[in-house]
C-alpha cells in the first residue's frame, strides 16, 4: 500500500503564521539567524508580523551603551509600523 505524503515548505506559511513562531525565539535570533535561512522569513522578520510584542529585558541586560538600547527600540518600533502594542526593556 502506497502511503501519500503532502509535503509543505515552510516559506508557503502566511506571515502571520510565521510571525506566531518566530515570536518564540529570542531577540539575537530573529534579528541574526532567521533573516538567513530564506528570502520569505526574512520578510516576515522585517516586517510587523514579529514586532507586535517586543521583549528585549535579556538583550538590554547585556548593554550598558543607553544609546545602543535607544537605537534597538528605534528600530523595533519602526518595524511594528502600525501593529506595536507593548515593550518590554530593562537598562
Amino acid at each position: 500500500m502506497e502511503e501519500h505524503r503532502e509535503e509543505r515548505c515552510w516559506e508557503d506559511l502566511l506571515p502571520d503564521a510565521l510571525g506566531l513562531i518566530f515570536r518564540n525565539l529570542s531577540l539575537q535570533e530573529m534579528l541574526t539567524v532567521v533573516p538567513r535561512v530564506c528570502k520569505s522569513w526574512s520578510r516576515v522578520v522585517s516586517g510587523p508580523y514579529c514586532w507586535q510584542e517586543i521583549d528585549i529585558q535579556e538583550w538590554s541586560q547585556q548593554q550598558n551603551k543607553p544609546d545602543q538600547l535607544t537605537r534597538m527600540v528605534h528600530t523595533l518600533v519602526t518595524r511594528s509600523g502600525d501593529s506595536f502594542r507593548r515593550i518590554s526593556v530593562s537598562g
